[in-house]
């Protein structure tokens, strides 16, 4: 049986997704950067591109990583905060060891499109959207 299926096909990663925007919400690092987001149109393109990574039926229109996460000028810590966060997710809805370190290998090579380089993301530093963003 394949990964998709395991985890419910198309709806199941809907649910997983759903409760993964309640832990980055309410996530120390990632939180600020979602505070106010259309959760309802994020978690839809969020719940298709999981489901087109982990082969479901789901197509992917949407914009490229880099271009959907360039304007906030995540870093390392950020990425690094959203796998811990997704692992979370993945453990408290009981998916499988194996399954897990399959996801999160996955979302772990998309890093080079998520995070900037060659961009200042020091403390303090004006972030679009992100915690230490300027009014």
């Amino acid at each position: 049986m394949s990964l998709i299926r395991r985890l419910g096909g198309d709806d199941g990663v809907a649910v997983l997704v759903d409760q993964l925007a309640v832990r980055v919400k309410t996530d120390p690092i990632m939180g600020p950067y979602f505070r106010d987001v259309d959760e309802e149109a994020l978690n839809s393109h969020r719940s298709m591109f999981l489901s087109a990574l982990l082969g479901g039926a789901q197509s992917y229109p949407g914009k490229t990583l880099a271009d959907a996460h360039g304007p906030f000028r995540l870093g390392d810590r950020e990425f690094d905060a959203f796998l811990r966060v997704m692992r979370e997710t993945l453990e408290a809805a009981d998916v499988a060891l194996l399954d897990r370190q399959s996801i999160v290998r996955r979302l772990s090579r998309l890093r080079n499109d998520v995070v900037s380089r060659g961009v200042s993301v020091a403390p303090g530093a004006p972030i679009f959207g992100g915690p230490e963003a300027r009014d």
